[in-house]
């Protein structure tokens, strides 16, 4: 998102610009890595159509980003011959629990497949892989750990343990003079038969300005060039084949956790009431260990009542009472992963980090959530006090999908309010910007269907949206 008015991109930073792309990809079936490795595929047909080149001796290396795509490059061509990557490698095991990685570290069904990090190393074996990490990074050494011992065994059914080794630097996230001494010697003993001087030696640097090939040093200000996202436009148009409503609602239920038909254990915790209204502060759980929290609203009138599920994240006990006023009883449920936590430093990217971790797993937050929303409806309809005929809910923002999701396999739920929910997958395509996305990703969805899909299986007449 490339803004040739600032100098820089609009959603900032290079992480920020990952994540854009990465919701994008996902949502076709696909991932952000796939760009990242085919320019390394590139850049390599042209290092090696060089005439100074030898392609039988041809390294390569990068730190963080870089480390990523040094590792995929080397597991994917054949003609890498020795690998460095520094500050990436790191086993799940230790990563699951940690900052999990950027969309193109992170690969959907990767986990549930039974893969690990270790696995490219493998694909390697036995060429020459040096794993460098620092002891201060977020890809922790505990982590390399694993993957190094873990390697070192497989390297020894070739008789070839002298060709992986790791080495760990001081100090943060980055590339220390240890570590780059420590590249400097593998390459010069795998690629140069280990005749030269692998210390740093002085080296002139040259400013940005001297080395752009480009007017601005941006490829995406060069007249007729095209950002990725446009790119992925093109990919998402291209492959769209429309969906039946029946087997959209196959791959919610397939996405939706089990739901038993028994009502859910629901602990009581804090009641408080006034002359009007009671208030109830309940646990319910929606899975076996996991407790989402939720408060009814309960107006002091006999006889059964309509009920209102009010879904959100915080912010909506003035909207439940609202409907408490008019005689309803309200639920105000909060499912799983409510966005207290969001990144500070990312404000659009939405709860990335717990759906990076479902998709790795093989599942999905959207529908996790989706889920828990159907158990609130449990709840409701569990009461004495609620007309199971009369349950209606409302959501706002991007929460509203997560209640379509719902809504689409518990017909108990009759009408929807949706109050600022997209209306479709569409503009987050056709713009370099997007907010949220990661809050209703579900990988391949957007392909077959659309956020309207989803209102459609409601039938005519039973939502009412606003914006």
């Amino acid at each position: 998102a490339y803004d040739r008015r600032l100098g820089r991109s609009l959603v900032g930073g290079s992480v920020n610009q990952h994540f854009m792309n990465g919701a994008t990809s996902l949502l076709i079936g696909q991932s952000f890595a796939r760009y990242r490795i085919w320019d390394a595929k590139r850049a390599l047909d042209y290092l090696l159509g060089r005439p100074e080149v030898d392609p039988e001796k041809v390294g390569c290396t990068g730190c963080s980003g870089g480390g990523t795509v040094t590792t995929y490059i080397s597991a994917l061509d054949p003609r890498i011959k020795v690998a460095a990557p520094a500050c990436y490698m790191n086993s799940y095991r230790v990563l699951f629990a940690g900052p999990v990685g950027d969309s193109e570290q992170s690969l959907p069904n990767f986990l549930s497949l039974g893969l690990d990090l270790t696995d490219y190393v493998e694909l390697f074996a036995p060429k020459p892989w040096l794993i460098a990490s620092t002891l201060e990074d977020f890809f922790t050494p505990e982590g390399a750990r694993l993957v190094y011992e873990e390697a070192r065994r497989w390297y020894r059914i070739y008789g070839a343990e002298e060709k992986i080794r790791w080495v760990v630097g001081p100090g943060p996230h980055g590339t220390p003079r240890e570590v780059r001494e420590a590249i400097y010697e593998w390459m010069i003993r795998w690629l140069n038969e280990g005749k030269g001087d692998w210390r740093e030696q002085p080296v002139k640097l040259y400013p940005d300005h001297e080395l752009q090939v480009t007017r601005s040093g941006q490829v995406a200000d060069e007249p007729q060039s095209r950002d990725l996202y446009q790119r992925i436009l093109e990919d998402y148009r291209n492959r769209k084949t429309p969906g039946s409503a029946q087997e959209l609602i196959a791959e919610i239920r397939k996405l939706m956790p089990a739901n038993e038909s028994k009502l859910p254990a629901m602990k009581t915790g804090d009641v408080s009431s006034d002359e009007l209204i009671i208030t109830d502060r309940i646990a319910i759980e929606t899975e076996p260990g996991l407790e989402v929290n939720g408060t009814f609203y309960i107006p002091r009138s006999p006889g059964r009542k309509g009920a209102v599920l009010v879904v959100g994240a915080g912010g909506t006990a003035s909207l439940a009472m609202g409907f408490v006023k008019a005689g309803r009883i309200a639920l105000e449920l909060k499912p799983r992963g409510p966005a207290t936590n969001r990144d500070a430093l990312r404000p659009l990217v939405g709860e990335w980090i717990t759906n990076t971790r479902a998709w790795l797993i093989g599942r999905n937050l959207p529908a996790m959530r989706a889920s828990d929303i159907s158990r609130g409806v449990d709840a409701l309809a569990a009461r004495n006090d609620v007309d199971p005929a009369s349950i209606t809910a409302v959501a706002q923002g991007v929460s509203g999908v997560w209640l379509l999701m719902a809504a689409a396999l518990d017909t108990r739920i009759s009408r929807v309010w949706l109050d600022r929910t997209p209306h479709s997958f569409g503009p987050a395509f056709e713009n370099p910007i997007h907010a949220n996305l990661h809050d209703a990703v579900v990988p391949g969805f957007a392909l077959r269907w659309d956020i309207q899909d989803l209102a459609g299986l409601m039938g005519r007449g039973r939502i009412f949206w606003t914006d």
